[in-house]
């Protein structure tokens, strides 16, 4: 991953972190995360919240797209709340097994 998208990516996750008070963390995963990404690659990134209802997942998604919208048009947002991760979800364990936390 290159520099420039590395910070686009921090500067995205914390911007998402001071509209979400309950955020938790954001993992990378997919083709950017195994630096297998191609010239049309997106950047898949998990935004995790907390105490984050399913009926508001759909919601925040959307708010997440349009923050995203600010940083890199290849930010692919996914999110999750901190429930999903102790669920036994195999999409899930991939994002944490083969995601990059970022902090």
């Amino acid at each position: 991953m290159d520099k420039r998208t590395t910070n686009s990516i921090k500067k995205y996750v914390s911007s998402v972190a001071q509209n979400y008070p309950n955020f938790v963390t954001a993992y990378v995963f997919g083709s950017f995360a195994k630096n297998k990404q191609g010239k049309d690659s997106d950047i898949d990134i998990a935004i995790v919240i907390d105490n984050l209802p399913d009926s508001e997942k759909f919601d925040k998604q959307v708010q997440c797209m349009i923050i995203a919208s600010n940083f890199d048009t290849r930010i692919e947002p996914h999110v999750l709340s901190r429930q999903d991760l102790i669920t036994d979800n195999p999409f899930v364990y991939e994002i944490i097994k083969t995601g990059i936390e970022i902090k």
